[in-house]
């Protein structure tokens, strides 16, 4: 399952997020003899409108699925960079040129998404230092 964390803090990194996921993955209950929640991937994502709107989400793939569920529900609370963030499931929506009902579309049609990748994943100590003194 895909789980969508909205609004990140622009100084997360991937460590940061998957190191949150992780952790409360680890509180959840386990059956002995059954699989343990796994996270597949991890990402922070750069949104850019043609506003100069820049907005940064986390996208975390989680097995099985019903711990994704679990994860979703249990997000609350939960805060990076000691602002608030939540989780919902992801959904994967295609535009279609052919729409009927293009004025009801929300979404931003010129938006681009870029992966956000941290230069030097090995340093810890620069997490520490942007927590700190990030604006």
């Amino acid at each position: 399952m895909k789980i969508f964390i909205p609004r990140v803090p622009k100084t997360t990194t991937t460590r940061e997020l998957e190191g949150l996921v992780a952790g409360l993955l680890d509180k959840k209950f386990h059956f002995p003899f059954t699989a343990r929640p796994a996270i597949e991937t991890c990402d922070v994502l750069q949104f850019r409108d043609g506003e100069g709107l820049v907005e940064y989400h986390g996208l975390v793939s989680v097995s099985p699925d019903q711990a994704g569920s679990w994860l979703i529900s249990h997000f609350k609370g939960q805060r990076l960079h000691n602002e608030p963030v939540f989780a919902r499931q992801f959904m994967q929506r295609n535009r279609s040129k052919e729409s009927t009902n293009r004025s009801a579309d929300r979404r931003r049609s010129d938006v681009q998404i870029t992966k956000v990748i941290t230069t030097n994943p090995k340093v810890t100590a620069i997490d520490q230092f942007r927590r700190d003194h990030s604006a």
